[in-house]
C-alpha cells in the first residue's frame, strides 16, 4: 500500500510545478480622444487605461509579483458614436508608461470601409507587454489616418484581451 501513497505524492508534486498557469484578462472599454480640429493624414487619440491587473490578479489568488509574462491576444477599436470609424483609413495602437516608452500594440490598414468595430493585427514584438501592465496606468495612443478635415473631436474606444503567464 505504501508504494501507491509514495507514487500519488510524487505525482501531485510534479504536476503542482509543471507550467505555469496562465489567465485570461480583459481590458473592458478603453476610451480614446483625438482633439479637433483634425486634419486629412494622420491624427492621435490618445486616452489612460487603469489597467487594474494588480486586482484581478488579487481576486484570482495571485499577486503582481507572480506575472511572469504577457501577450496581447486580441484587439478591437470601436467608434464611439453613429459615425462608427467612418472615414478612418488605418489606425496603429500604442501603449506607454512614463518608464518603458512607446511600443506598438497592434495595427490594422486598411481599415474596412464604414467600419463600426474592427479587430486590429497584433504586433509580433511583445515582449514589453508584461513590463508595460506592471505600471498599473498605460497612455494608450491611436494614430489614425483620417481621409478629410474634420474641426469636431474624434472618440474611439479601445478593448483588448492579453494572457498572462503567472509563477504557480
Amino acid at each position: 500500500m505504501r508504494p501507491i501513497h509514495t507514487s500519488l505524492f510524487l505525482a501531485l508534486c510534479l504536476a503542482s510545478c509543471g507550467e505555469p498557469e496562465r489567465l485570461t484578462y480583459r481590458s473592458g472599454p478603453v476610451p480614446l480622444v483625438a482633439t479637433g480640429p483634425l486634419f486629412e493624414g494622420t491624427n492621435t487619440a490618445q486616452g489612460t487605461w487603469s489597467t487594474g491587473v494588480e486586482a484581478f490578479l488579487v481576486e484570482q489568488g495571485h499577486s503582481l509579483d507572480q506575472l511572469q509574462g504577457a501577450r496581447l491576444v486580441g484587439a478591437t477599436i470601436a467608434g464611439a458614436d453613429s459615425s462608427g470609424l467612418q472615414g478612418v483609413r488605418s489606425i496603429s495602437v500604442q501603449w506607454m508608461d512614463g518608464a518603458t516608452g512607446m511600443h506598438q500594440v497592434a495595427v490594422r490598414n486598411p481599415l474596412p470601409a464604414d467600419s463600426a468595430t474592427v479587430v486590429l493585427t497584433l504586433a509580433n514584438d511583445q515582449a514589453k507587454i508584461a513590463e508595460l501592465l506592471r505600471s498599473g496606468t498605460l497612455t494608450v495612443v491611436a494614430d489614425m489616418d483620417l481621409d478629410a478635415d474634420s474641426d469636431s473631436d474624434r472618440h474611439v474606444i479601445g478593448s483588448f484581451t492579453l494572457e498572462l503567464t503567472l509563477d504557480r
